[in-house]
């Protein structure tokens, strides 16, 4: 900030040194931030340099040596099995999850008949399978069950079928208390 600019603005000579006072505390206090920014990022520079020249000489060190490179593949093949396996488990349950909900009588014969024929989006969650379910439905409607599964109403109650226990003492409870 330029002395010329405050006194155009009217101020006095007391008031310039006071506004210059406290700019040049700013300035300062932001000088500082560059500084530090700065020595942050040689420091930052330098263990990149270094760690590029460790990963370069690890690799000429590592380069010969064929039992570790076939190992690395070994480990590699097995994570991807891995993942195609946790995959594939993944969609298994999305889809029987949503052939209980549907009433699915037989989910493993509808996963042997339908599953080649289910898409899948990025999180594995069947893109079409509501119009397979509902193609299924009207064809072949002994694979689907129209009617409630649980236990008939207790005399007295309305709700067919009891609240699941949560632990074993409430199971017991709840297994006397229907005899």
């Amino acid at each position: 900030m330029k002395t010329e600019f405050l006194k155009s603005l009217g101020l006095t000579e007391e008031q310039i040194k006071s506004v210059m006072a406290e700019n040049g505390k700013d300035v300062e206090a932001e000088k500082e931030k560059v500084k530090n920014a700065t020595t942050e990022l040689e420091g930052t520079k330098t263990q990149l340099s270094e760690a590029n020249k460790t990963i370069t000489d690890l690799k000429k060190s590592n380069g010969d040596n064929e039992t570790l490179q076939t190992k690395v593949k070994e480990y590699e093949k097995a994570i991807a099995d891995q993942k195609a396996e946790n995959i594939r488990i993944q969609r298994e349950s999305a889809i029987k999850v949503a052939l209980k909900g549907a009433g699915c009588t037989d989910e493993d014969y509808f996963m042997f008949k339908h599953k080649d024929k289910i898409e899948f989006d990025e999180n594995n969650t069947p893109k079409n399978l509501d119009s397979i379910i509902s193609t299924e439905k009207e064809g072949k409607s002994l694979l689907f069950s129209s009617t409630v599964v649980g236990t008939p109403p207790i005399e007295g109650k309305s709700d067919p079928t009891p609240q699941a226990p949560t632990d074993l003492r409430s199971a017991l409870a709840q297994v006397y208390e229907n005899k």
